[in-house]
């Protein structure tokens, strides 16, 4: 055999050999990334008469409601909460945000006067009337009706008041009174917005006047 046969068949060899190895070595890789391999869990049975929504159950397993960081899930509004925003905003109510409120008595059908400023004392409304007259041609009025109105008083020194929305009752007061306070507390039933404080004859139903509210300091 010649030399450059021998040298052949020596390279031959040495490839071969290494190939032998590296397919070896893939192999052993192979089995050693079997070995090593996590178990697959298997499903558990679920519950199919209950909706899952109901079961807590998420991919077949039962968890508890969290956020990402595991920290369980606040608690829903109770009622109160609800009750303060009844329409489903989550802006406050009107007498949380907007008083105090002020504006002036002016006749309408009849004769009123005098001043009214709303403020809020915590969960308590303040609705103050001071130096109040009243007067009706054709009758006296030992007593006034007072009403809390969605409605607007519009006129400066003869007024009309727009009845609409909705109107909170305050209750009757004597029409000699001069100054009167109405302490409501959580006063959740009022209109919102109240735009006007007006005065009725409790009898008769008659307007005798109403003022503005707006914003002051």
């Amino acid at each position: 055999m010649t030399a450059a046969r021998r040298r052949w068949l020596y390279a031959t060899v040495a490839a071969l050999f290494v190939a032998l190895v590296l397919f070896a070595w893939h192999t052993f890789r192979a089995e050693r990334g079997t070995d090593t391999a996590q178990p697959v869990a298997t499903a558990q049975p679920v519950d199919t008469a209950t909706p899952l929504a109901e079961q807590g159950v998420q991919g077949g397993t039962r968890v508890s409601p969290s956020n990402t960081l595991g920290a369980p899930v606040p608690a829903p509004e109770t009622s109160s909460d609800a009750e303060d925003h009844a329409d489903g905003s989550p802006i406050d109510p009107w007498w949380r945000r907007v008083p105090p409120v002020a504006g002036d008595l002016v006749p309408i059908d009849r004769f009123a006067s005098g001043h009214v400023r709303i403020t809020r004392a915590g969960e308590h409304l303040l609705v103050t009337i001071s130096d109040l007259r009243v007067a009706s041609y054709d009758a006296e009025l030992p007593t006034v009706r007072v009403l809390l109105s969605e409605g607007a008083v519009v006129g400066e020194r003869r007024g009309y008041w727009t009845r609409q929305g909705a109107d909170d009752d305050l209750g009757t007061i004597p029409s000699d009174v001069g100054t009167i306070t109405f302490d409501i507390e959580a006063p959740r039933g009022i209109p919102d917005p109240v735009r006007s404080l007006v005065l009725l004859d409790p009898d008769s139903g008659e307007v005798l006047g109403g003022a503005a509210l707006i914003p002051t300091d």
